[in-house]
C-alpha cells in the first residue's frame, strides 16, 4: 500500500469523497471538529502524488498564519522528501502581499511598501484632518477599512448607502490620496489592490491562472466581499477551486465577513459538488446534542447535523449565580475539583468580563492566562522600534516619521514637523532629506535644526549597518535615538521591562537575512502575524485560559465554561436584527463546540460592568435548549414573573429547578450553601459557624435599618448577608459576610451598602 493509500484509508467516507473529487468546483461543509484540516492536507498530498501537480501549482489559503503553518507542516510530514518550498500556503492577506511585492509596479506600487495596521491608518487619517481629534476620526478609519473589505472605493456609487454621512466620501478620498502619496498600503489594500492589479494587467492575471491549477480556501465562511472577489479573479478557466468551511461558524460579520459567500457558492460556481463532513471527533454526544439544538434555530444555513461515535458523556450544566463574583467562585470550585487547569477555558462575550475572574484567581492563587489581551506587538516601545524600521524601509512614511522624529523629545515641535512636511512636498524629497533641507533653508530654529539633522543622519548610518546585520541596525537606531535611555528610565520608575522587550525585538529581527529584502520580510511577517515576535505568548503559560468567544475559534479544551449568558450581554442590547441574532447564536454554537468532555453554561442574576449594576434575565439562547439535554443548578429567574417575564418557550428555561443544596454543600472552598435563599442561593457561608442560628447578638434597638439575615449588596464585595447588628456610641453598625467569605463591618446608613428585596 502506497503512502497516499494509507492516508486515504484513515479517512471516513465523506472525507475521502472530498479528497477524490477534483473535476469540478467543490464545497466542503465541515462541521466543528470534523477533521477538515486532515481533508485539506490529504487533498494537497493526493494532488501532488497522484494527480501530478507540482507544489508551486497549488495555492492554499486560510485565515490565520498559525493554521497556514500547521497545514504546511502536515503536508511536509505526509510527503517527506518532496520539495515544497514553492508551494503557496498563506492567508489571504499574506498572498496579497506576495502578489503585490512581485507585480505591484504594474499599478505604481513600490516593492518596499510597508503595511499599516489600524493605529497607523488612524494616524494617517488624522494627518489629513488635523482639525479633528483622533477619537472623532476613529470610527471613520474603521468605516474606511470596512468599506474596502466590501469592495468599495471613494468613487463607488454604493458608498452613500454604506455610510450616510456626506463627509465620509471626502474623508475616504483624502485618506486614499495620502496613502498613495506615502507609498504604503493598509491591511485591506492587500486584497483590494491585488484585485486591481489582476484586473488591470491581463498579462499578470494570465500568468497567475497558468501557475495555480488548484486553489483551496479554508474557513471560507469568514471571507468578506473583497476576498470573495479576489477568489473569483484568481480562478481561471482551467483552475480547480475548492472551499472548505462551516456557515454555522461564521462569526466575524463585524470585520466584514459575509456568510452569504459560502451559502451562495454553488450558485456562483456552476456544477458545484457539495460534501458534508458531519462526524465530530472532538466532543461527547451530549455536548453535540446541545449544540445542534441551539444552531438549528438559525434559518440562514446549510442543513447539517453533527454526530459522534463517542459516548454521551456528562450532561452539560446550566448554572445560575447571584452575580459576577459568584460566577467566578462557582467556576473556581469546578476547576479545583477537575485538577486540570491547562485543559480548561473560561469564555466570555466581552473582555470586561474577565475582571472578576482575574481578581478572584489572583486572590486564590489559581494560575490563569488571558488570551487575546495586550499583544507584544501592541506595546508602546515595540511600536516605536517598528516605526524606526518602517522609516528605514520607506523614508516617505509620514506616520512613522511623525511618531519618532521627536520621541524622545528633542526639540522638534509640531510647527517644525509641519515645516519639514511642506519642504518634502515642495522639493519632492523624502522626509529625512526634507529634515536636513528645512534646516539649511532656515525653516527650523537652531535647536530643532540640529536635532532634525541628527535624526536624519541616524538612518544613513543604519542603512550601512543593515547590509551586515538588521539587528545591529536596529540596535544602533534604538540607542542613538535615545529610545533605550528613555525606556530604561521608565523601567526604573515603574518596575516594567520595556528595555528587555526591545532586546527581544532586536534578537528576532536578527533571525532574518541582512539587508533590505530581509527586513522587508520581517516587517511583513510581523504585520500579518503579530505572534512572530515576543516569547511571552500567554497561551504558553500554565493555567486556565480566559478568552473571548471570538478568540476561541479553532481551539478546543476538555472543560469549557461559557459565562455571562444574559440578555443585553449575550446577545447584546444592540443585537436585535434577525441577522445579528443569528450571528450571535453562531458565536454561542462556536463556544459550545470548543468543549471536548465537560460544558458549563453560567448566567447571573445581577452584573456590575463599567460601574453600573443591573438585574439580568437569562439569555434567549438558553430557551433553545430542551431541558432533557442539561442539568440545572441554582434557582431560576423565571420564578419572579414581574421582574423576569417568561418568553413562553415550552421546553426552555422559563422556570428553572431549585438549587441542589446537598450536592453543592461541600465545595472546594470548604464552604456551605444555604438552601432557600432565593437570588443569593450561592452565598458561601462558614462551615463551622452557623450564622443562621438564633445565637446572634443583636444589640440594636427598634428602628434599625437592617435586620439579621438581610441580604445586601456592596459594589466592591458583591452580595452578602447581615450577620450582626449592633450599636456603638449611638451609631448602628452591621457585620456582613460576603459571598467571598469576607466579613466586614459598616455603618448601617452607609450609602455603599444596598439592601436587597426579600424573595
Amino acid at each position: 500500500m502506497s503512502r497516499i493509500e494509507q492516508y486515504l484509508a484513515q479517512l471516513n467516507g465523506p472525507q475521502r469523497e472530498a479528497v477524490l473529487e477534483n473535476s469540478r468546483p467543490l464545497l466542503v461543509l465541515a462541521g466543528a471538529g470534523s477533521g477538515k484540516t486532515r481533508v485539506i492536507t490529504t487533498k494537497i498530498a493526493y494532488a501532488i502524488e497522484v494527480l501530478g501537480l507540482r507544489p508551486w501549482e497549488i495555492l492554499a489559503v486560510t485565515f490565520t498564519n498559525r493554521a497556514a503553518k500547521e497545514m504546511r507542516d502536515r503536508v511536509s510530514e505526509m510527503l517527506q522528501g518532496v520539495d515544497l518550498s514553492e508551494m503557496q500556503v498563506r492567508t489571504f492577506h499574506s498572498f496579497g502581499a506576495w502578489l503585490l511585492r512581485r507585480y505591484g509596479a504594474s499599478i505604481n506600487l513600490s516593492s518596499t511598501f510597508t503595511i499599516y495596521d489600524d493605529e497607523d491608518s488612524l494616524s494617517l487619517l488624522a494627518s489629513c484632518f488635523p482639525e479633528s481629534k483622533k477619537t472623532e476620526l476613529s470610527p471613520v478609519a474603521k468605516a474606511i477599512s470596512l468599506a474596502k473589505d466590501m469592495g468599495l472605493s471613494p468613487e463607488s456609487s454604493r458608498l452613500a448607502e454604506f455610510r450616510r454621512d456626506h463627509h465620509f466620501k471626502r474623508q475616504f478620498a483624502a485618506y486614499e490620496a495620502k496613502l498613495r502619496q506615502v507609498g504604503n498600503v493598509d491591511f485591506a489594500d492587500l486584497i483590494g489592490l491585488s484585485i486591481e492589479l489582476l484586473q488591470q494587467d491581463q498579462q499578470v492575471m494570465q500568468q497567475i491562472h497558468r501557475r495555480f491549477k488548484m486553489v483551496l480556501v479554508d474557513e471560507y465562511q469568514d471571507s468578506n466581499i473583497a476576498q470573495f472577489n479576489l477568489l473569483k479573479t484568481l480562478v481561471g478557466p482551467q483552475t480547480f477551486v475548492c472551499v472548505v468551511g462551516d456557515d454555522d461558524q461564521s462569526i466575524y460579520r463585524f470585520r466584514g465577513a459575509e456568510v452569504e459567500n459560502i451559502l451562495s457558492f454553488p450558485d456562483v460556481y456552476p456544477n458545484t459538488k457539495v460534501v458534508k463532513l458531519e462526524q465530530n471527533y472532538r466532543s461527547t454526544g451530549s455536548i453535540l446534542a446541545l449544540a445542534s439544538s441551539v444552531i438549528s434555530r438559525n434559518t440562514g444555513r446549510h442543513e447539517k447535523t453533527l454526530w459522534t461515535d463517542k459516548e454521551s458523556g456528562l450532561l452539560p450544566k446550566v448554572i445560575h449565580v447571584s452575580d459576577e463574583r459568584s460566577e467566578a467562585i462557582r467556576v473556581a470550585n469546578e476547576l479545583r475539583k477537575s485538577g486540570s487547569l491547562d485543559e480548561s477555558a473560561i469564555l466570555y462575550r466581552t473582555n470586561a468580563q474577565s475582571v472578576a475572574f482575574e481578581t478572584l484567581f489572583t486572590q486564590e492563587h489559581i494560575p490563569y492566562k488571558v488570551i487575546g489581551a495586550l499583544r507584544f506587538y501592541d506595546r508602546e516601545e515595540i511600536k516605536d522600534a517598528l516605526a524606526l524600521l518602517n522609516l528605514m524601509m520607506n523614508r516617505n512614511d509620514e506616520v512613522a516619521f511623525k511618531r519618532m522624529v521627536n520621541k524622545p523629545a528633542r526639540g522638534i515641535g509640531t510647527k517644525s514637523v509641519d515645516k519639514i512636511l511642506n519642504v518634502a512636498f515642495a522639493q519632492r524629497v523624502d522626509l529625512l532629506a526634507a529634515a536636513v533641507v528645512a534646516g539649511e533653508k532656515g525653516e527650523l530654529a537652531g535647536k530643532a535644526c540640529d536635532a532634525a539633522r541628527s535624526f536624519a543622519k541616524l538612518f544613513d548610518e543604519a542603512d550601512l549597518r543593515m547590509q551586515q546585520s538588521n539587528s545591529d541596525a536596529l540596535q544602533y537606531l534604538l540607542e542613538e535615538s535615545s529610545l533605550v535611555a528613555h525606556y530604561r528610565g521608565m523601567d526604573e520608575r515603574n518596575k516594567t521591562d520595556k528595555v528587555d522587550n526591545l532586546g527581544t525585538l532586536v534578537a528576532t529581527v536578527g533571525e532574518y537575512p541582512a539587508g533590505r529584502e530581509g527586513l522587508s520580510l520581517f516587517l511583513e511577517s510581523l504585520t500579518l502575524d503579530p505572534t512572530t515576535i515576543g516569547h511571552k505568548d500567554p497561551s504558553d503559560k500554565p493555567g486556565v485560559s480566559l478568552i473571548t468567544m471570538h478568540n476561541t475559534k479553532g481551539l478546543e479544551f476538555d472543560r469549557v465554561f461559557v459565562t455571562g449568558l444574559e440578555e443585553g450581554l449575550f446577545p447584546g442590547r444592540a443585537r436585535e436584527s434577525d441577522e445579528d441574532i443569528e450571528e450571535e447564536r453562531r458565536i454561542f454554537y462556536v463556544a459550545i463546540t470548543r468543549a471536548r468532555k465537560e460544558l458549563f453554561l453560567l448566567c447571573s442574576n445581577r452584573r456590575t460592568m463599567w460601574g453600573k449594576t443591573s438585574y439580568q434575565t437569562p439569555s434567549r439562547f438558553l430557551d433553545d435548549i430542551p431541558s432533557s439535554l442539561v442539568q440545572s443548578e441554582g434557582r431560576g429567574f423565571g420564578s419572579s414573573p414581574a421582574m423576569f417575564p417568561s418568553r413562553g418557550t415550552p421546553n426552555g428555561y422559563a422556570g428553572y429547578g431549585a438549587l441542589d443544596a446537598k450536592r453543592m454543600r461541600n465545595n472546594a472552598y470548604g464552604g456551605a450553601v444555604r438552601k432557600g435563599m432565593g437570588r443569593n442561593a450561592n452565598i458561601i457561608l462558614d462551615p463551622v459557624r452557623d450564622f443562621s442560628s438564633k445565637e446572634k447578638h443583636v444589640e440594636s434597638q427598634g428602628g434599625s435599618n437592617f435586620s439579621l439575615g438581610d441580604r445586601v449588596y456592596h459594589d466592591s464585595f458583591g452580595e452578602g448577608e447581615v450577620q450582626n447588628v449592633k450599636v456603638i456610641r449611638g451609631k448602628e453598625m452591621v457585620d456582613v459576610r460576603f459571598v467571598t467569605g469576607k466579613v466586614t463591618t459598616f455603618f448601617s446608613n452607609s450609602a455603599a451598602l444596598e439592601k436587597l428585596a426579600r424573595d
